[in-house]
């Protein structure tokens, strides 16, 4: 989507404005959801919730500002003048930042016996959580991306020397997100700074089923590696890093197969598909693709292929593709991406 057709959605939306505020607020709610399901067009979505924030009344807008902003700056603000202090590793003057981020998401974002809030980043991801979860509760979307807002504060605590302070901290954000594999990888670095073997051996297995790219499968399997390393089972390790490979050529697993060639004392070779499955059974770990995430991303490029809304069957056919290698899902999504306009 061109920052121009993004424009011209905007102005349209604005044309449409009647004056009556709840018939107003409740068009724009749902042009500003249609375009949430667009891989694109979070931004469009962004931009009209700003739209609905100028015609609410005042109670309600007291009561968005509260929940939305820390002092005279918005959430999204904070988040964005934290990380640049990260970028600039000063990591002492972020954590001011991200604490207040993360006490305020807690405080005034909290789960009730009724309803939980969630901050999914796509359609894969909240139908992903309903077949893998089962939700009970009513799923509240929240304003933003609350699991990269409290990971940028366990960030810095790692980075400060407070490993162990960070974990409740990243479970939390895990919470907000439980099918988005970005926190669960933080964790897992920090279980490896804590040398707790167990526990990153768990959250590896968590992670596995919610893995819906080639690299967040080959991080699984490259974190399989180290944890077979640091318990001296090097067969296992290289078996694991090498799977890794398959689906991203990480510089740091190509280091670590010099540790374990070292160890071994031998010239390394690839382990046949069959020692690898092998590895794999040792360790309970799912060989591939979680088949939930297959069937979810699957459904959903049916049905974006039978509305003809071909960017999205296109992303979904892409999911499929790079997670298995199946040259059908290639096809349909070449197919796909022909038909985008």
């Amino acid at each position: 989507m061109t920052e121009q057709e993004k424009n011209q959605i905007i102005a349209g939306v604005r044309a449409q404005i009647s004056g009556d505020t709840k018939k107003d607020l409740l068009m724009i709610q749902e042009t500003a959801q249609t375009y949430e399901k667009q891989p694109d067009g979070a931004d469009v979505a962004k931009e009209l919730l700003k739209i609905a924030y100028e015609i609410m009344p005042d109670e309600q807008t007291d009561y968005l500002k509260k929940m939305l902003y820390i002092g005279e700056k918005r959430l999204e603000e904070i988040y964005h003048d934290a990380n640049e202090l990260i970028q600039k590793k000063k990591f002492d003057e972020s954590v001011i930042l991200t604490e207040q981020l993360y006490q305020h998401i807690i405080t005034n974002f909290t789960e009730t016996p009724e309803r939980r809030f969630f901050s999914f980043r796509n359609l894969l991801e909240s139908n992903l959580y309903y077949v893998l979860y089962h939700p009970t509760k009513q799923m509240m979307k929240a304003p933003f991306d609350f699991a990269l807002f409290i990971g940028a504060h366990a960030y810095n605590l790692v980075e400060l020397g407070k490993a162990e302070e960070a974990i409740p901290v990243l479970q939390e954000a895990i919470r907000y997100n439980p099918v988005n594999p970005d926190p669960r990888f933080e964790l897992a670095e920090v279980y490896k700074v804590l040398k707790q073997h167990d526990n990153l051996l768990t959250t590896i297995k968590d992670t596995l089923p919610i893995c819906a790219t080639p690299y967040a499968l080959s991080r699984c399997y490259a974190n399989m590696g180290f944890h077979c390393i640091e318990i001296e089972d090097y067969e296992s390790a290289l078996a694991f890093y090498y799977q890794s490979l398959i689906f991203a050529d990480h510089p740091a697993v190509r280091g670590e197969l010099a540790i374990i060639q070292q160890k071994l004392n031998r010239k390394l070779q690839p382990p046949t598909h069959e020692e690898v499955l092998k590895r794999f059974e040792q360790y309970q770990i799912p060989f591939g693709a979680g088949a939930e995430i297959l069937d979810v991303a699957s459904q959903l490029a049916e049905q974006a292929k039978d509305g003809k809304r071909w960017e999205e069957a296109f992303f979904y056919f892409g999911t499929i593709y790079g997670l298995t290698n199946d040259p059908k899902a290639r096809e349909r999504m070449e197919d796909a991406q022909k038909r985008i306009k």
